[in-house]
């Protein structure tokens, strides 16, 4: 099964088993009490991360938890929609994917005869933890 997930100006698709649970996020109050309890979670903005224009002033927001060995990444979208799991994803051609600067995009799916790129989440997990690795390291 895949997921239709919303950010303020794009929407995506990610396959249901990459992501452990989805649940509903309130931004202002959730993300200080996460970071402040609980050091073996991170709750990151999507929208943001793959277009820097695509910022949501939604307070209440989605959580896509995906879990990684020593955190757990939240990714926030604004919305998330079921898809039938019979939807035939074209992977990227490999002119494309080499060229992309995140491997994030694994491929496109036509909905209502417009393309919807398919991530990669735990990719985009993985590429979270190891930034804030660094900017700790640096600190």
């Amino acid at each position: 099964m895949l997921l239709i997930i919303h950010t303020t100006r794009h929407r995506y698709i990610v396959p249901r088993e990459d992501v452990a649970t989805l649940r509903a996020f309130n931004w202002r109050t959730e993300r200080e009490q996460a970071e402040n309890e609980d050091r073996a979670s991170l709750a990151v903005e999507l929208g943001p991360l793959l277009d820097p224009v695509d910022v949501s002033d939604k307070q209440r927001r989605h959580a896509l938890i995906v879990p990684l060995r020593r955190r757990t990444i939240a990714l926030l979208v604004d919305a998330v929609d079921n898809l039938v799991d019979h939807a035939i994803v074209q992977p990227l051609p490999p002119l494309l994917r080499d060229r992309l600067r995140e491997p994030w995009a694994t491929g496109v799916l036509l909905i209502d005869e417009q393309p919807v790129v398919q991530l990669d989440v735990r990719a985009i997990a993985r590429s979270i933890l190891l930034r804030r690795t660094r900017d700790t390291q640096e600190k």
